[in-house]
């Protein structure tokens, strides 16, 4: 070949490169735009009665963080069961103060946790590298045998806490729990269980382009960009200063359900169950009951209960309590 023809070439690749360079920088500074605030998720949150809640304790993760939990003993004395519980999305661990109080008054210890990247674990909307959710549930569960040496662990988790709770108990981390029981779970954007993310369910904004960018960059071995918010969620202007309205794109894939939704419920270890409320604002009840029996998995669904309702609604709190009984 000349080496004028050569060097056509070559120049051509460096267009290309430089084109695509170019729309990547665009797709990266793609802007978050906040979705309108979904008021009945607020107004949910604050029928939360969190009087008598204990105070923070923490532990210290393996990268040095002290992560944050609060701590409900049984109120029997009981030593031999604990219960970890996972918030929803943007919250923190006194969602979880009606069922964990109902947990230890029947024997169970619960421990709710501040999801790092929420509340007081970590530094907000973020974590340091994918997957190290896990790893800090494993430092979590390490630290409490200390105390508790020879319980069983269970793991509750509400709406994306949920598909969290899903994701350990398909993988390695899932032979340290007995028990998962999902509240309203997140099955992942292509699950048949959400409601149309549009009107009153419209609760997460991803930035498309900035994601696209992100993972095409992160298969070329480039992973800073997995620091820079990548989804917003629809919280009141009132809440922002008590919630994580945004997500990094490493935080938003580890605190989610796996890809293959169906694939988790089928490798789960321990027992795996479903409870949502019938009027489910987000996610579509039904739909549970249609997709879940087939793969194994038992659903509860309780009338009357919306999606924040499943967390402190007295039906709701019934039928957390049933699962732990069976």
């Amino acid at each position: 070949m000349p080496v004028s023809a050569v060097a056509s070439v070559f120049l051509g690749l460096l267009a290309l490169v430089g084109v695509a360079a170019i729309a990547l920088t665009v797709m990266l500074a793609a802007p978050v735009r906040d979705p309108p605030p979904l008021a009945s998720i607020h107004e949910g949150a604050m029928q939360i009665d969190a009087s008598g809640a204990p105070a923070l304790s923490r532990f210290q993760a393996r990268d040095g963080t002290w992560l944050a939990y609060r701590l409900y003993p049984a109120t029997n004395g009981a030593r031999d069961r604990i219960a970890v519980l996972a918030h929803g999305s943007t919250a923190q661990s006194i969602e979880m103060h009606a069922v964990a109080t109902a947990l230890a008054a029947v024997g169970v210890t619960a421990v709710a946790i501040d999801v790092r990247g929420h509340g007081a674990s970590g530094t907000r909307g973020d974590i340091a590298y994918p997957d190290q959710l896990d790893d800090d549930l494993a430092d979590l569960v390490a630290d409490l045998r200390k105390a508790y040496g020879s319980a069983k662990f269970s793991l509750v988790g509400h709406s994306a806490g949920g598909g969290f709770a899903l994701r350990v108990a398909a993988g390695p981390l899932g032979g340290d729990f007995d028990r998962f029981v999902l509240l309203s779970p997140y099955l992942g954007y292509s699950a048949p269980t959400n409601r149309p993310s549009e009107g009153s369910g419209l609760w997460a904004s991803p930035d498309l382009p900035r994601i696209i960018a992100t993972i095409m960059l992160g298969r070329l071995g480039v992973d800073w960009p997995q620091s820079l918010p990548a989804i917003a969620f629809a919280n009141v202007p009132e809440a922002k200063m008590f919630v994580t309205s945004r997500y990094s794109f490493r935080l938003m894939q580890n605190y989610t359900a796996p890809t293959d939704w169906k694939g988790a419920f089928e490798r789960a270890t321990g027992r795996v169950s479903v409870i949502a409320g019938a009027a489910d604002q987000l996610m579509d009840a039904a739909a549970y009951e249609s997709a879940l029996p087939p793969l194994g998995v038992p659903v509860t669904i309780v009338p009357g209960v919306d999606h924040m309702g499943v967390c402190y609604r007295p039906e709701a709190i019934k039928a957390i309590l049933a699962a732990f009984a069976e």
